[in-house]
């Protein structure tokens, strides 16, 4: 026999990346750069549960691998990294990436390889349509997001609001999609900014939000642009307006950076409260972060971490039910006619599933999160 069908057979029996009894998930996130605190906290969620896998033996004689590389939110890495895992590495599914355009970028080798990614940071519009069914979400759309920060100002009478938007493919979603909630809602658009967060002048912006005399703001961007902004406005919560934030934005660390200027912002949430220990998930997910860090610190992006690799997980077992095993896309497949402990499993071309929950929490005294 020839060594050409050997190979071939090779790759029938083991499956088209070679490891008969092992799943390789790939990761690029921001593990440094602007973002690097809240990439750190995914991969702690990630690797808690992981932890757990390897404890309780869940996926049996079988092993699942994680490959985290960092992209510094830049996306010319993000896109060399995805290129090297799904085409050099041939990893099984990618988990978790950030960033709108980062995501937007990779997926032509994503689409390429027939890759799936389990979970993305991002709630942009042009990710959840059905030209990106690679892309399994697990949490609400930026216009989801958007709506309920509407009817939050709605209901407390503000009638001004202005806003500041990430000028890439995260700001000018959430912009349009704020444009569209806006309408018929009694409140008026009286001044927009668009801004690019490596040369954001937060003084400057903060003066033309001054200037229009809005009494509330939607800050459509990341945490370290919304530090900017209220820096910008004044460290001693003197500005007299509501700042609204979408999910992306990490609240405590909003607070510590900018003291009294953070509180009373609005922050959309696309996961369950992690300081509230009610659910199964949360328990195990508190319970998991205590044994693998030592430390009781939990945050929506450690656990959003946390939920994507249990998805990763489940689904992971469906491939390995069979023999040959099923490739990952299939098996995300059937994960979105059921939900994984309670979170909804979405793609662009199944409009099917259960609405992605959110939730309001704001930033109390002391930099808390009220919820």
């Amino acid at each position: 026999m020839t060594t050409r069908w050997l190979v071939l057979l090779a790759l029938i029996f083991f499956g088209t990346t070679g490891r008969a009894d092992e799943i390789v998930i790939g990761q690029s996130l921001p593990l440094s750069g602007p973002l690097g605190e809240a990439g750190r906290n995914v991969k702690e969620g990630v690797d808690a549960y992981l932890a757990r896998v390897q404890r309780e033996g869940i996926l049996g004689r079988h092993k699942l691998s994680w490959r985290a590389l960092d992209d510094g939110y830049s996306i010319e890495r993000h896109v060399e990294n995805i290129r090297r895992l799904v085409g050099q590495d041939r990893v099984d599914a990618l988990g978790l990436s950030a960033g709108t355009s980062h995501i937007d970028a990779a997926y032509a080798a994503m689409r390429e390889a027939g890759t799936p990614l389990i979970g993305a940071m991002t709630g942009a519009s042009a990710l959840h349509g059905t030209q990106r069914p690679l892309i399994y979400h697990l949490r609400a759309s930026y216009a989801d997001e958007v709506r309920q920060l509407v009817a939050q100002a709605v209901s407390v009478r503000q009638r001004r609001v202005f806003a500041v938007w990430q000028d890439d493919g995260l700001g000018r979603d959430a912009f349009a999609a704020l444009e569209v909630a806006l309408r018929g809602s009694g409140i008026e658009l009286v001044g927009q900014q668009g801004v690019v967060l490596a040369n954001m002048d937060g003084p400057a912006v903060a003066t033309a939000v001054r200037s229009a005399a809005p009494d509330a703001l939607f800050a459509l961007c990341v945490t370290p642009c919304a530090v900017k902004l209220l820096s910008g406005l004044g460290r001693d919560g003197s500005h007299k307006l509501t700042p609204y934030m979408l999910s992306i934005v990490n609240g405590e660390a909003l607070a510590k950076s900018v003291g009294n200027a953070a509180r009373g912002t609005v922050i959309s949430q696309v996961m369950p409260n992690p300081h509230l220990a009610t659910t199964p998930l949360v328990q195990r997910y508190q319970q998991d972060m205590r044994s693998f860090t030592g430390k009781a610190e939990f945050s929506y992006f450690s656990l959003e971490g946390y939920v994507a690799a249990m998805v990763a997980v489940e689904a992971a077992r469906t491939s390995l039910a069979t023999s040959p095993r099923r490739p990952m896309q299939e098996a995300m497949r059937q994960l979105l006619r059921r939900e994984v402990d309670g979170i909804p499993v979405s793609s662009g071309d199944d409009p099917g599933v259960r609405p992605h929950p959110v939730t309001l929490s704001m930033i109390g005294n002391g930099g808390k999160l009220i919820h």
